[in-house]
């Protein structure tokens, strides 16, 4: 699961990066709206991609116990 949280975390970066760069535009006086749109999108799918994951963590966290409780002698 160590891939499952290393994903996470460059998707959180990723976001965070896309915030400063908004933040950057809207200093300069930049059309954000591109960006706002994309920045929108982008939490939708990371919120999508959250749940999955964690729903796959649960699943395997349960398939695990299960292999555990048959091959204990």
């Amino acid at each position: 699961m160590s891939r499952l949280n290393a994903a996470r975390e460059r998707l959180d970066k990723a976001v965070s990066r896309l915030e400063k760069a908004l933040e950057g535009l809207d200093e300069s006086g930049g059309d954000g709206s591109a960006v706002t749109g994309e920045l929108s999108e982008m939490r939708r799918d990371y919120a999508k991609l959250s749940k999955a994951a964690d729903q796959v963590e649960q699943r395997l966290d349960k398939a695990i116990g299960q292999l555990k409780l048959v091959l204990e002698p």
